[in-house]
């Protein structure tokens, strides 16, 4: 960014890169940690960031209460062992992917994961809220409300 000083954008491209996760296997994921972790005054939920596509590998002890040796989680936060997955309507609507979400799922839970569901559906109005607060409880964190106008600009900006 040093190279291209005084070019017109570079100080909203080092404003932005502040708040840039790496990881990200989908633009839905990134879409879902960024709304999430973006300040309140930017329009976020302001929960500390995650770690996308975080592997959870169980031990052998923990293998006959799982049915992978592994599992990528979406937007994770290891720490608090918070699962946060988002299931898009294309990708996890078969029988073999419904499948193997309720596997995952199950498997993580047994390990003493919280594990959250995301669909689109819940990605704006009331029902993200709802999700935020469900994610501030999973993490232990304190829910704060963004401005709706800014949550609302903040949504249309990553559609």
């Amino acid at each position: 960014m040093d190279d291209v000083q005084g070019h017109r954008g570079v100080n909203n491209a080092r404003r932005a890169l502040r708040w840039a996760l790496e990881g990200s296997r989908s633009p839905m994921e990134t879409n879902v940690a960024v709304i999430f972790t973006l300040p309140l005054e930017l329009g976020g939920y302001g929960f500390c960031h995650p770690t996308l596509n975080y592997v959870v590998r169980p031990t052998p002890e923990e293998y006959p209460l799982c049915q992978a040796p592994y599992y990528s989680v979406d937007v994770c936060w290891p720490r608090q062992m918070v699962a946060l997955e988002y299931n898009s309507y294309m990708e996890h609507m078969g029988h073999v992917a419904f499948d193997h979400d309720g596997m995952k799922r199950n498997s993580l839970e047994a390990l003493g994961w919280k594990f959250i569901e995301v669909t689109k559906g819940q990605l704006s109005g009331d029902a993200l809220d709802v999700l935020a607060r469900q994610l501030a409880k999973a993490l232990g964190a304190a829910y704060s409300q963004s401005d709706p106008g800014l949550r609302d600009r903040l949504l249309l900006e990553l559609a």
